[in-house]
Parts: structure tokens; sequence; C-alpha cells
């Protein structure tokens, strides 16, 4: 089971190299090219993590006194294999869903929960209670390596879209696990301090440099460019 998913990031980013910001605001020209380079990288999921998942994705609510004295049985929970995912970077458990199929745009797919395996038991029994599937990777800090080859061999992805945030691209990065680069960048600049960049890290994880091979530079509508590189 050492085989995992082509792991690509594909990121709306301004020119200073943010992708969180008011940019956005004025990025929104970009947003059709930004879709149709998704169509064109065909990924069999998309990856976000918990904080981009929390603005697009979770709409429910997590009750702890409902699920705090459920046995649930041990190892990942596969409810669905087919079909398109969501992917979640969410190791300490925290989202809440309405059901375990999310739309985002012209994307609609099952919730996959990517978690430790020391999370709250009561979480997983919520998660079990409303059909989304998860898989548990490291114990005290999340695997990333693990969880990735318990995607490919449970649910069979092949090629995963890491769109975002920072945080999320950042853990993986770490991982050595990011296989390309999709970059649709705005003629913005963010300018102000605090916002995250493409990749970013927890203070006390350490990281390697990554180095990419440019493929390929598409100018594109208003002003934008697209960057693809890979490795």
């Amino acid at each position: 089971m050492n085989t995992r998913p082509r792991v690509i990031v594909h990121i709306l980013q301004s020119i200073d190299g943010r992708v969180a910001g008011s940019f956005f605001s004025s990025a929104y020209d970009l947003i059709d090219e930004y879709g149709a380079i998704r169509h064109e990288l065909d990924g069999d999921c998309v990856i976000y993590g918990a904080t981009t998942a929390r603005q697009l994705l979770a709409r429910g609510h997590f009750d702890r006194s409902r699920f705090a004295h459920d046995r649930v049985p041990g190892g990942d929970y596969v409810a669905e294999t087919d079909g398109f995912m969501f992917v979640i970077l969410d190791p300490n458990g925290t989202l809440g869903f309405e059901s375990a199929h999310a739309t985002r745009g012209d994307m609609e797919g099952h919730i996959v929960q990517l978690l430790r395996a020391d999370v709250d038991k009561a979480y997983l029994s919520y998660l079990r209670s409303i059909g989304v599937s998860y898989i548990l990777a490291g114990i005290g800090a999340f695997d990333v390596k693990m969880a990735l080859r318990k995607l490919n061999h449970l649910f069979g992805r092949k090629r995963a879209l890491l769109m975002g945030g920072g945080y999320a691209n950042g853990t993986f990065a770490a991982a050595d696990c990011v296989d390309e680069l999709s970059i649709v960048i705005a003629p913005d600049a963010e300018v102000a301090s605090g916002q995250p960049a493409l990749f970013e890290t927890m203070p006390g994880l350490t990281a390697k440099p990554l180095s990419f091979d440019l493929a390929e530079v598409r100018q594109l509508p208003h002003s934008g460019v697209w960057l693809h590189y890979t490795r």
C-alpha cells in the first residue's frame, strides 16, 4: 500500500503570493479561468484545509453530548468509494456537516475527513451518523503520507487537487507530498501583511525546500497568468 495520489496544488493568488485577503474582490474576474484550468487538471478529488472547508462546505454542527458515550469501531470508515470527493484536512475533528455530500460551484461529491488517529471518538461517531467517511492517520501529529496512501487504497483516488488554504498546502509540502503547482496569479497585490501565503507551516514544523520544473506559462484574460510547475 505504497501508492498515493498525485497531488497538484491549484490556487488563485495575488502577485505578492497571498492566497487570501482583500485582493479577491477584484480577482473574481479570473474565477472562470481558474475553474477551467481545474477541469484541465482532471482531479478525482479536491483537498481543502479545515479553515477553507469551514468557509465553503461546513454547514452543520457537532453536538458532542449526543455522541459522548457511543462505542465506535476501530479503524477508518468508508461510506462511499465512487464519484468525485471533497477531502478535508481536519486533524483535530472540528467541522460539522449537514450531510455526507457537498456542492461547490460545479463540483459535487462525497465528503472524506482526514483525521488524527487519536481524535475524539465522539466525533467519529458523529461522522458515522451522517455518513461522512474518514481516514485516521498519525497519533499526536497528522501523518500526511499515510493519509494519502489510504486515500488511494480505500477510495481509489489517483489525482488530488490541493486547493488551500496556505496551511493545508504547507502541511503537504512539508511532507514532500506535492507533485505539481498550478498557480493562477491575479494582477493585484494584497500588500497588507498577515494573510497566508501559498505555503505556510505551523510553528515547530520543519520542512525542506522543494524544487520544481516550469512546464507551462499561459497568459490569461484580465491580465492574469497561469504558471504550471512539475517535479
